[in-house]
C-alpha cells in the first residue's frame, strides 16, 4: 500500500538496534490492505497474527499475547506479539502494538531485560521523542506508521502532535514506611527468561 520508507527511530543504544531490512519487512507486511470498515479492536487483532505469522516464516517461534510477568504488583501483563529464536543464537524479540503514545506499553517494554530485543509498532501522530536516559527506554526501537497506511479514517488530514513523553520512572520501590518512592534501579524480569 505504501512506497515510502517506514518512520523508523531507532534504539538509542545501537547494540540493541534491530536491521532496518527486518523493519521494512515488517513495515511491508502490517501496512497490506485491511478490510474495509475495520474496528479498532480488529485491527489490532489483525496486526498481531501478521506480526505472528511473519515471525514464522523468518524462522522464530510466534506466540501473540505472551504474559510479561509482574505489572502493577500482579501477574498479568502481556507482549501483543514474541518471536522466539528456534534454534539458537538470536535474541527474542518483543512487540507492543498501539495507536496511542501509552505508557503502559512503553513501561512493558522498557522493563524487559537485556535477554530480548524489543519493537513498538505505533500508529499515531506523534513525532519522535527525546533521547530517553532510562536504560530501558534506550534499547527500545520504535516503528511509527502513518495511522492512514492502516485504514484509520481522516487521518492524513490531522497534523502531528508534539513527541510523546516518556515515563517518569520505571520501577516503582517501596520506601520505610511502606509508601511509594520512584528509583530506576530495580532489574526486571531477572529471574528467569521470557518464554
Amino acid at each position: 500500500m505504501s512506497s515510502a520508507p517506514p518512520t523508523f527511530w531507532p534504539a538509542a543504544d545501537a547494540a540493541w538496534r534491530l536491521d532496518r531490512s527486518l523493519i521494512a519487512a515488517i513495515h511491508r507486511e502490517l501496512t497490506r490492505p485491511l478490510p474495509k470498515r475495520i474496528t479498532k479492536l480488529q485491527r489490532h487483532d489483525l496486526l498481531q497474527r501478521r506480526l505472528s505469522e511473519l515471525g514464522d516464516r523468518f524462522g522464530y517461534d510466534s506466540k501473540i499475547e505472551v504474559a510479561t510477568g509482574y505489572r502493577r504488583r500482579r501477574y498479568s501483563g502481556r507482549f501483543d506479539v514474541m518471536w522466539s529464536p528456534r534454534e539458537g543464537g538470536s535474541l527474542p524479540i518483543v512487540f507492543e502494538v498501539d495507536s496511542c503514545w501509552r505508557h503502559e506499553s512503553l513501561l512493558k517494554l522498557g522493563r524487559v531485560s537485556e535477554e530480548a530485543l524489543k519493537l513498538w509498532v505505533y500508529y499515531g501522530m506523534r513525532s519522535a521523542p527525546p533521547e530517553p536516559i532510562e536504560p530501558g527506554f534506550r534499547r527500545l526501537n520504535i516503528l511509527r506508521i502513518e495511522p492512514w497506511l492502516l485504514g484509520m479514517k481522516d487521518s492524513q488530514r490531522l497534523r502531528h502532535l508534539e513527541p510523546g513523553p516518556w515515563p517518569e520512572v520505571l520501577y516503582p520501590r517501596r520506601a520505610e514506611g511502606g509508601t511509594l518512592r520512584f528509583e530506576p534501579t530495580a532489574t526486571f524480569m531477572r529471574s528467569g527468561p521470557i518464554v
